[in-house]
């Protein structure tokens, strides 16, 4: 390969990704293009990923592939699949779509691996604090239970009680459009039934309104302020995303 110039780059956006997906031991090439597009490697993506193969595959073929040592091939005959995985891990035993459904059955390794974990987790970076993450108060209520005598304590996304402040991380589901019903569908219903997408907004609104009536300060932090994939899910270049986080904390850090 004559010029050598993206090879570096990819190498730092590789590593950046790593870091900040901590529990993820590999990645196909194409999940990473937005980052490279957005570090100014390539100018836009072309069939998931081939300027990234393309790379790769010039490399490969001048024996060079160990100038970006997070790579890792899966030869099948004649096609190559790509991944990258971080340098302190050891090349699948497996192939990847395999060790891919096992992370993807586990719940719990998926809630480590959420936007919100990696949002208040920056956040508790910027503030050099804890979160109490899913803290409750009980002040703060949803409404009563079909019982009609009982209610859930609504929990928040993160709370730091130093700062008297609470975080909340907002995701698409946050924002799409009610959906419409007619009014003599509404006129039989029960007035305590609310679709999904009307509580989630209900209880956003009734935080922000009853957080500072007890002196909390809230600030939401939304999917939208970072760059994001077609999935709506964060493209996380640890870097760039604190700068965005200490914005939206700036009133709030040491």
């Amino acid at each position: 390969m004559k010029d050598l110039s993206k090879v570096e780059k990819i190498n730092k956006v590789v590593e950046e990704y790593f870091k900040a997906n901590a529990t993820l031991t590999i990645a196909p090439v194409k999940d990473l293009m937005l980052a490279f597009i957005k570090a100014g490697i390539f100018t836009k993506d072309i069939k998931k990923g081939l300027p990234i193969r393309l790379i790769l595959r010039e490399l490969d073929d001048s024996n060079q592939l160990a100038l970006i040592p997070f790579v890792h091939a899966e030869r099948h005959g004649d096609h190559t699949y790509w991944y990258f995985v971080p340098t302190h891990a050891s090349a699948p035993s497996t192939p990847y779509k395999q060790v891919k459904k096992k992370v993807e059955n586990d719940p719990i390794a998926m809630r480590l691996n959420s936007d919100e974990t990696y949002v208040i987790g920056l956040c508790d970076k910027v503030l050099s604090l804890k979160a109490d993450r899913h803290k409750r108060f009980d002040f703060l209520m949803g409404d009563l239970h079909k019982d009609g005598k009982t209610k859930t304590m609504l929990p928040v996304d993160a709370y730091y009680e130093e700062l008297q402040l609470v975080v909340e991380y907002k995701e698409i589901q946050n924002f799409r459009p009610l959906a419409s019903r007619d009014k003599d569908d509404k006129d039989e219903e029960d007035t305590n039934t609310v679709s999904r997408e009307e509580l989630r907004r209900l209880y956003d609104e009734r935080r922000a309104k009853v957080l500072p009536k007890h002196d909390i300060s809230l600030v939401v932090i939304s999917y939208s302020d970072f760059v994001y994939n077609d999935k709506n899910k964060i493209i996380r270049i640890e870097e760039n995303d604190m700068e965005i986080v200490q914005k939206a904390l700036e009133a709030f850090r040491k």
